[in-house]
């Protein structure tokens, strides 16, 4: 089974990276073509993309995107055979993924303030994401896992499960607390007033993604105060039965979430309520 769980998981890396790599690709044309005027089948040949690169603020954070994005790979194709040297991996791979997902916040709108407000509202932006990516990010790993353990009939599997679900429960915690906290500031610097929330294109979208987000929530709830207690029973039926539901139940969690990046994507391309 650990033969089966890490391929799985590489696989997922790696088909993450790539995805991750070709919207970035696909983002600097998009904003090169916008901030030069010039079609995306001339941004090559004509300079555009080294301009941009080289001489807005925008460029600037794509290199160090590249560059972290790089470092990303090179712990992922490094081989570590000690244990101790897995874990240093394993804490630098963390610490390399938290940054690049975190310097998306130098490119979005937070990084446009100034001031102290302009730094609060930077700070909650980069944790925002990465208390969402660390959620998100460890749903499909979780949904794995639970799937190569509901498919043996030993009790180590269910233990493995167990084990599992405690430690996802408590990052889904403090993943949802700084979600909230940071959701709110965020949703006070960009709207401006409880009425964009209705009145503007954004504030609808952010609307529907707040609504995701509790429906993701409830899912986490469910999992957390029903079928995790009943993981933990010592009779043969309960925990297998709710090891089937929470594996289930995460692949559904993954499926909002991934909705939510999307709605997170459009919104990165509107301007903020409080602008409109």
């Amino acid at each position: 089974m650990p033969s089966i769980v890490r391929s799985r998981l590489a696989r997922i890396a790696w088909v993450s990276y790539a995805l991750a790599l070709l919207t970035g690709a696909g983002w600097l044309g998009v904003q090169t073509s916008r901030m030069t005027e010039l079609p995306l089948s001339a941004i090559l040949a004509e300079g555009g993309v080294w301009n941009v690169l080289s001489n807005t603020d925008f460029g600037n954070v794509w290199e160090v995107r590249t560059l972290l994005a790089a470092l990303v790979a090179g712990t992922l194709l490094s081989e570590s055979r000690l244990r101790a040297d897995a874990r240093v991996k394993g804490v630098l791979s963390m610490v390399l993924a938290m940054s690049l997902v975190a310097s998306l916040a130098f490119a979005g709108h937070a990084a446009a303030g100034s001031d102290v407000e302009g730094t609060v509202h930077l700070v909650a932006d980069i944790l925002h994401l990465v208390a969402a990516a660390s959620w998100l990010g460890a749903l499909f790993p979780l949904a794995v896992l639970l799937h190569a353990t509901a498919m043996k009939d030993v009790e180590l599997s269910i233990e493995i499960a167990r084990v599992a679900t405690l430690r996802f429960s408590g990052l889904g915690i403090a993943s949802v607390g700084t979600l909230f906290v940071t959701g709110i500031v965020n949703s006070w610097f960009l709207l401006g007033k409880i009425d964009a929330l209705i009145d503007t294109e954004y504030g609808r979208l952010l609307l529907l993604k707040v609504l995701l987000f509790f429906a993701m929530l409830s899912i986490a709830a469910f999992n957390r105060f029903h079928l995790t207690p009943r993981m933990m029973q010592k009779n043969d039926a309960a925990p297998r039965a709710a090891l089937r539901q929470l594996r289930t139940n995460s692949v559904i969690e993954a499926v909002v979430g991934l909705i939510i990046l999307f709605l997170v994507g459009m919104l990165g391309t509107l301007p903020p309520g409080s602008q409109e």
